[in-house]
């Protein structure tokens, strides 16, 4: 089946009505000076030259262009879609990306700013992630990173999103349907600190701030940021709400 995403494209459906306008136009053509007639006026005139098997021919032939188009337009909504994918995804967690990320953050603030409905970002970021990688040597870092998204995606809520921001940060939109956005993220940074590693202590610390009337998308960025370093300079392991 051809992506339905790429059904929905505007150069899809422009390009195809071009077609359908081309095709009636044609066809308004060979109705008015009746070309098929002449046509088989032309077969039976010059019956020798076995003009007729033409027709047939020309059947098969169109019907095999319309099976070749089909697949080559379900290749094309494949890979299509892989490369959006591909820009979307984080290619070591599978997250969310920064580009992505800012697509999401955008949305929720449009429809916070049009239909009153807040969100909240919660601001995560490793403790003493350089110590790990030193330790324990990049790859496990890496590990680490894949742990915590998995962590983290287990036990968010719907309508929920995750975003690698970048390095060991990442940033979660949660709805209005968390009512206690504190309470989750303490839950969330307990269940982090006991699955993540088992051979060291790794904990992370939080930045939390939630949607108001009036503020920007770099307003809510601005106060998690805020948010999460005052964390950071209270010890570590810990909530901080902007």
């Amino acid at each position: 089946m051809v992506h339905y995403k790429y059904l929905h494209r505007r150069s899809f459906v422009r390009d195809g009505l071009w077609l359908l306008a081309i095709n009636a136009i044609l066809f308004a053509f060979f109705a008015h000076y009746d070309v098929l007639e002449v046509i088989i006026n032309l077969v039976k005139e010059y019956e020798h030259w076995e003009l007729d098997e033409f027709l047939p021919l020309g059947a098969s032939l169109t019907f095999s262009l319309v099976i070749f188009i089909y697949r080559r337009l379900v290749e094309l909504g494949r890979v299509t879609q892989a490369f959006e994918d591909l820009a979307k995804q984080d290619p070591l967690t599978h997250a969310y990306n920064r580009r992505a990320g800012q697509v999401i953050l955008h949305n929720f603030c449009q429809k916070a700013h049009s239909e009153g409905e807040g969100f909240s970002l919660l601001q995560l970021n490793i403790d003493n992630f350089k110590r790990i990688n030193d330790c324990y040597g990049p790859s496990v870092g890496d590990d680490i990173l894949i742990k915590l998204v998995a962590i983290i995606q287990k036990n968010i809520p719907a309508k929920s999103e995750l975003i690698h921001w970048h390095s060991d940060n990442f940033l979660l939109v949660l709805p209005t349907s968390i009512t206690s956005p504190y309470e989750f993220a303490n839950n969330l940074r307990e269940t982090i600190a006991q699955q993540l590693f088992t051979t060291d202590t790794i904990t992370c610390s939080m930045g939390l701030a939630t949607w108001q009337k009036g503020f920007s998308l770099s307003d809510m960025l601005h106060n998690v940021e805020d948010a999460l370093l005052d964390a950071k300079a209270a010890n570590k392991n810990t909530i901080k709400v902007a």
